[in-house]
């Protein structure tokens, strides 16, 4: 098994909505979701976001009204056959001027919405061919950089939910020394099958960042138990999601099997939080887990707090 490589993960950018990663080439229409500077197919510098693009359609749109209502409403002035006619003919374009600017600035973020859903929509064959393209890109940038490949693949992965790429995505972090200081992530990762990278993956995500333990990721580890068992560190990595999984009342309600048949290997730190939990919420104990908490704590741990105790 090869040694794993000590890289550098720039943070992830997160966006409120996916489509917030795709740019688009204003030169030959091309899309993606990385970020290059320049266009891949054209070469030109100018790539922009899709609201931006939205956003330029519909001004166009607003300049195209405002023009044609000041065409006509000149020629409605020019040709008043009497002052009173020209002054009305004025003062009603200068309304509708008006009114034109105010609509428009009040709903344009709505306008821009409706124009970027509906190019959206009629480009997804040039998003699909895009987004293909940036993952060809892939191949080439993981013979030299498979941090930057591991990258690249985080944001492809942000708006195609494929097994493939996450898996590609837990193969390069399994190659990698993990760190807590890492922008890591566990979620957009999880399989809808056994695999298992993907599986001494969580193990390893549950000791570093027990905070990206939840639910999904427990029900997973417990679906797969008897193929990680099979595993020979699948006894760390279920003791390791048990141990993350006490961090919440919740958890413990919902896996207290799993729970129950790894307390003996958590740490001692994970196990009390486990029997204090239990203490104050009783409630929460199902499936034998409260009796099986309290042998294990009257076996290892009951005489070496009272011993704690009488010295203090």
């Amino acid at each position: 098994m090869s040694a794993k490589r000590v890289v550098s993960i720039r943070p992830f950018n997160r966006t409120t909505y996916a489509y917030e990663k795709l740019h688009v080439c204003t030169r030959c229409g091309q899309y993606t979701c990385l970020w290059e500077e320049e266009c891949t197919s054209c070469g030109r510098s100018a790539l922009v976001s899709v609201q931006q693009r939205a956003g330029s359609r519909v001004k166009r749109r607003i300049a195209r009204d405002l023009f044609l209502a000041i065409i006509i409403g000149t020629a409605a002035t020019y040709f008043g056959e009497t002052t009173d006619q020209t002054m009305m003919a004025a003062t009603v374009t200068l309304l509708l001027i008006g009114w034109l600017i105010f609509m428009h600035h009040r709903t344009f973020p709505a306008q821009r919405n409706r124009q970027m859903k509906r190019m959206l929509y009629e480009d997804r064959e040039e998003i699909r061919q895009g987004i293909n393209r940036n993952w060809a890109l892939v191949a080439e940038a993981r013979k030299e950089d498979e941090a930057l490949a591991y990258e690249m693949l985080r944001e492809i992965g942000s708006l195609v939910y494929n097994d493939r790429i996450r898996l590609q995505q837990v193969a390069l972090l399994q190659s990698f020394v993990l760190r807590s200081d890492m922008d890591l992530q566990l979620q957009p990762l999880l399989l809808r099958s056994f695999e298992r990278l993907l599986a001494e993956y969580i193990g390893e995500i549950a000791r570093l960042k027990p905070e990206l333990i939840r639910e999904d990721a427990i029900r997973y580890i417990a679906t797969y138990e008897v193929n990680i068992l099979q595993l020979h560190n699948g006894i760390q990595i279920l003791t390791a999601v048990a141990a993350a999984a006490v961090r919440k009342s919740k958890y413990i309600e919902l896996f207290p099997s799993l729970i129950t048949r790894y307390a003996r290997f958590m740490p001692k730190d994970r196990f009390m939080r486990l029997y204090r939990t239990l203490e104050l919420y009783p409630g929460k104990a199902r499936g034998g887990l409260a009796e099986s908490v309290g042998r294990v704590y009257n076996e290892k741990y009951r005489d070496n707090l009272a011993d704690v105790h009488v010295q203090s």
